[in-house]
């Protein structure tokens, strides 16, 4: 990355300049590190898609079926893609840290060595909260409308939709503190007005809740509440972290 001079009241030091050439040639090889770890990372996951859909089925206590001829090579594909994305993600973080890394200056090193590390711990609780939580309660709710006369027979791409829809987006919900405190740290918004914004972010996460989840009442609210918890416990965090920084 470019590099870039940076003065404080003890040093100043320069990094040498790199030239669009090279920027380009270390992006590559970044990339290509990256789609590697990818590849590997998702061999290893189409050989644990069986295992996976066992462990589904048994969720489901019924066996799946596929309603096109590609949609089972197609699902195991989206598997296992999703397993060698997760077992990469530390390869390709790293990467695209070590690329960036240089274009920053000591201060921002610090706010994203701090902010990074409890995003992804956020991401993981969001994923573990989706799965043990919403996802069993989601399952049983959905099947309990089976009857005599209607039985239910699952598809395997809808079911793994289902479950995508049920897990990842509360990984991103749970991102909420980490972009409060960013936004405070960069003074475009205050604690007090966050306090103001109350009302307004429970409505909102209930429209998120209903937006990001399937269309059940219990899924909505199982993630509008862990996001309304997020926030105060975010704003009680920072309203500390104030009255000490007072002190």
């Amino acid at each position: 990355m470019n590099g870039r001079d940076q003065g404080d009241s003890s040093s100043h030091y320069v990094l040498p300049e790199m030239t669009t050439e090279e920027h380009l040639a270390e992006l590559r090889q970044r990339i290509l590190v990256s789609l590697g770890a990818l590849a590997a990372g998702s061999v290893v996951g189409w050989f644990l898609v069986p295992d996976v859909l066992r462990r589904f089925a048994a969720d489901t206590q019924r066996s799946f079926v596929f309603v096109a001829p590609a949609e089972a090579f197609t699902s195991y594909l989206k598997m296992a893609l999703l397993i060698g994305a997760a077992l990469a993600s530390p390869v390709i973080v790293l990467e695209a840290w070590r690329f960036v890394l240089p274009a920053l200056f000591p201060h921002e090193k610090r706010l994203l060595g701090r902010y990074l590390p409890a995003s992804f711990a956020l991401f993981a609780l969001g994923v573990a909260f989706g799965y043990f939580a919403v996802y069993p309660v989601a399952l049983r709710f959905f099947l309990g409308f089976g009857t005599d006369s209607v039985q239910p027979v699952i598809a395997v791409g809808k079911f793994l939709s289902f479950f995508i829809s049920v897990t990842v987006p509360f990984g991103i919900v749970f991102q909420l503190p980490i972009v409060l405190a960013i936004l405070v740290r960069l003074e475009m918004v205050t604690v007090a007005g966050l306090l103001r914004l109350r009302k307004m972010v429970y409505f909102l996460a209930f429209v998120v809740g209903a937006v990001l989840t399937p269309p059940d009442v219990v899924s909505q609210v199982m993630m509008a509440l862990p996001l309304i918890i997020l926030f105060e416990l975010t704003l009680w965090r920072m309203r500390k972290g104030e009255r000490s920084g007072a002190r």
